[in-house]
């Protein structure tokens, strides 16, 4: 599974650009910029994987 991209939306890890209005469980929204906790840890899960190749 591709781990999403650092600053992707806070919601569901989707790029801003491009990213509109996505529906999903908790309903509709738009792109909300990540916590600082969410970037840290897609950061490091990006890292972990590019290790594991």
């Amino acid at each position: 599974m591709k781990t999403p991209n650092p600053m992707g939306c806070r919601h569901c890890g989707i790029d801003r650009r491009g990213h509109a209005i996505q529906a999903g469980t908790g309903g509709s929204h738009t792109w909300q910029q990540p916590s600082q906790q969410q970037i840290k840890d897609r950061m490091h899960a990006r890292r972990v994987a590019a290790e594991k190749g």
